[in-house]
C-alpha cells in the first residue's frame, strides 16, 4: 500500500538525485534528462544524473534520440520531450551537427553575455557552425542560456537551421561567428526572447538573418540585440507573414534592418518600438531601417538613426 509523508518545511534534493515518478500537482512527462560535463563527464558514462554525466551535448542528443524507441508501443522519436542540460564550464563544448524534435537544450552556468568562464558555450572553432540543423529540420525545440561561438575567424554561423518550426530560443547568444550569428532559413512559430548577436575577436558580418528564397511565417522576437559588421538584421524570406519584431535593435555597419519581404499589408512583418542604425547614408528607410514594402504602415514607435541622423519611424520628423 503506498505510504504518504508529510513534508512541513522543504524537500531538498543533493546534487546528482534522480526523482522518479509523480506527485499532486506535477506529472511525468514520459521522458529523459540528460547532463554534459565536459570537466566531470565521460561518453561512456549513461548521462543519467551528475554522477553519470556525459562529455559533449552531441553523445546527450544520441542517448536521448534511442531513449525513447524504448517506450513500450512507441515507434517514431516524436512527442517525448527528454531535456539535455549542459554545465557551463571553463571549456567550450564541441559544435552539434544535429537537433531531434521536441527536445530541451539547456545551458546551466553564467548568462551567455559576454567570454569569461562558466558560460555553456559551443564552439565551431571556425571550421563549422557551432550548431545546425539540416533539411529534416527541427521541431519544437526549447533552447535556453547558452552561447554559440567560433573561437577562430571562419565563415560559419552560430546556428544555422535549414528548418526551424514552432520552437523557442531564449537567452541565447551567438558570438564571434563570421557569417552569422542566427539563421533560419525556412520556418514558422519560432519565439525568440532576450537574444543577442555580437562579435568582439572575429567579424560576424549578419546578426539574424531570416529566409533564402523561403518563407520565414509567425515569428514573434522580442527583446533582442543584433550586430552585424555589414546588417544587423537581413530579412530576406519570400513570406514573413504574422511576424512581429517588439523592442528590438538592429545595428549594422552598413545597415540596420534589411526587410524585402513582399508587399501583403496585415500579413507582412510588424515592427513596434524597436531601433535601426547604420553607416549607409543619412536618409530615412534607406540605412537604420531599409525595408522596401510599405514600410509607413508597418513600423510603430521606432527609431531609425541613419549615420547620426536618428528620426522617429516611420516618420520624416527628426
Amino acid at each position: 500500500m503506498p505510504q504518504q509523508v508529510n513534508v512541513g518545511r522543504s524537500l531538498n534534493f543533493a546534487p546528482g538525485a534522480i526523482v522518479t515518478g509523480s506527485w499532486n500537482g506535477s506529472f511525468d512527462t514520459g521522458g529523459t534528462t540528460y547532463y554534459v560535463n565536459n570537466i566531470t563527464g565521460s561518453d561512456t558514462n549513461p548521462g543519467t544524473s551528475w554522477n553519470s554525466a556525459v562529455a559533449q551535448p552531441e553523445q546527450a542528443i544520441a542517448l536521448s534520440e534511442a531513449s525513447r524507441l524504448i517506450h513500450v508501443g512507441t515507434t517514431t522519436n516524436d512527442y517525448i520531450r527528454n531535456t539535455i542540460v549542459v554545465q557551463g564550464t571553463g571549456t567550450a563544448y564541441t559544435n552539434v551537427t544535429e537537433i531531434p524534435n521536441y527536445v530541451n537544450l539547456i545551458g546551466l552556468g553564467a548568462d551567455p553575455r559576454g567570454n569569461g568562464t562558466g558560460i555553456a558555450k559551443i564552439d565551431g572553432a571556425g571550421t563549422a557552425d557551432a550548431l545546425s540543423v539540416d533539411s529534416n529540420g527541427c521541431r519544437g525545440l526549447y533552447m535556453v542560456n547558452l552561447q554559440f561561438n567560433q573561437s577562430s575567424a571562419g565563415s560559419f554561423y552560430g546556428c544555422d537551421f535549414a528548418k526551424l518550426f514552432r520552437s523557442r530560443i531564449e537567452g541565447c547568444t551567438f558570438t564571434n561567428n563570421g557569417s552569422g550569428g542566427l539563421r533560419i532559413v525556412l520556418g514558422g512559430g519560432v519565439y525568440i526572447i532576450d537574444c543577442a548577436s555580437t562579435n568582439d575577436t572575429v567579424a560576424q558580418l549578419i546578426g539574424l538573418t531570416l529566409g533564402s528564397s523561403a518563407t520565414v511565417n509567425a515569428l514573434k522576437v522580442v527583446d533582442c540585440e543584433w550586430f552585424g559588421d555589414t546588417n544587423g538584421v537581413s530579412f530576406i524570406a519570400t513570406a514573413g507573414k504574422q511576424t512581429v519584431f517588439k523592442n528590438c535593435a538592429a545595428i549594422g555597419g552598413t545597415y540596420g534592418w534589411i526587410d524585402t519581404t513582399p508587399s501583403q499589408v496585415g500579413h507582412t512583418p510588424w515592427y513596434i518600438d524597436c531601433y535601426g542604425f547604420g553607416t549607409n547614408n543619412t536618409t530615412i528607410n534607406q540605412t537604420g531601417f531599409v525595408i522596401s514594402n510599405d514600410y509607413t504602415k508597418r513600423s510603430v514607435r521606432c527609431i531609425d538613426n541613419a549615420n547620426g541622423t536618428s528620426r522617429n519611424y516611420p516618420t520624416t520628423a527628426d
